[in-house]
């Protein structure tokens, strides 16, 4: 018999497969997902939806640094700049790596938050590999829904986090 935990696990973990287009061969993925997000729920003690975790966010003095969200898909990008601000982030937003380029020069970003797959003059990967040589301390998170990459695909200091991207998987790469 499943304790709770075992059963929100194996649900979340059949949720994120469900979202995922129920690919076959990815069952470790989505439960190791569904794990780290159970794992950070506990470790917060914050309920599933995590409002606790963004109450004491904001509550607590804001965070002092700003996020660059680059995204072609405007509704993604939407969401992910309410809820960073909801969190407490200060945010900036771009539709290309052009425009991420115009708002790296201009303001002192700590995170870009950039997908691969975008139109312009270069893809994520490109703006990667840019933002790296000219601003080397800026963190960096990748995410795809197209592409899979390794840690060993990524240089120092860039994570990857496949689409569609949790909220409190996010959260815990900013931290």
């Amino acid at each position: 018999m499943y304790d709770d935990r075992q059963q929100w696990i194996a649900k979340r973990a059949y949720s994120l497969w469900e979202q995922a287009g129920r690919p076959f061969w990815q069952d470790e993925v989505h439960w190791r997902q569904a794990v780290l997000e159970r794992d950070l729920l506990e470790q917060t003690r914050a309920s599933v939806d995590g409002q606790e975790v963004l109450s004491r966010t904001r509550s607590a003095s804001p965070p002092t640094s700003t996020v660059l969200v680059v995204e072609d898909e405007a509704q993604l990008r939407y969401a992910t700049v309410d809820f960073l601000e909801g969190a407490g982030y200060t945010t900036l937003e771009a539709a290309n790596a052009d425009e991420a380029l115009v708002l790296l020069r201009a303001n002192d970003v700590e995170t870009m938050f950039t997908d691969i797959d975008m139109p312009g003059s270069m893809d994520g990967l490109g703006l990667v590999r840019t933002v790296r040589s000219r601003w080397p301390s800026t963190r960096i998170i990748v995410t795809s829904g197209l592409v899979k990459l390794s840690h060993e695909d990524m240089e120092s200091g860039v994570a990857f986090i496949s689409k569609p991207a949790s909220s409190l998987e996010l959260l815990g790469l900013l931290a």
